[in-house]
């Protein structure tokens, strides 16, 4: 395995934290509600914890991208392209030069709207040598 790269300009531990999140998000957007309330008791109550849990966890990715300069957030989405396929790690250069050209304040909605947001930023980090848990 490399050793981890001195390329990224973002906290590792902000990035495992995005990928935790991400995969809340991604697991709560692959479970279905029932359409029958009335399946089992008390469970309009449950649905209704999930959804408030759901938007907390899309509220701190929010917070946590927001928080970021631009170029740190144009690395998140480079990491994202790189670990999802689109570039090889010989390639980074290129993902940045692109994430720079497409970057707008709307990052974190750019990278929520992506399925498999999780594993992307997971494999780019992998891809730079870092061991994820």
């Amino acid at each position: 395995m490399p050793e981890p790269s001195d390329l990224l300009q973002v906290n590792p531990d902000i990035i495992q934290r995005l990928i935790d999140l991400a995969r809340q998000i991604d697991s709560r957007e692959l479970t279905e509600i029932p359409d029958d309330p009335e399946v089992q008791a008390g469970s309009a109550e449950v649905v209704a914890l999930s959804a408030q849990e759901f938007d907390s966890t899309v509220d701190e990715f929010r917070s946590i991208i927001d928080d970021l300069d631009p170029e740190q957030q144009q690395q998140v989405v480079a990491l994202f392209r790189l670990g999802r396929g689109d570039y090889a790690y010989e390639e980074w250069d290129d993902a940045l030069h692109e994430a720079r050209d497409d970057w707008n304040p709307s990052t974190a909605d750019y990278l929520l709207g992506h399925p498999m947001l999780a594993d992307g930023l997971a494999n780019g980090m992998i891809l730079h040598g870092y061991n994820l848990e």
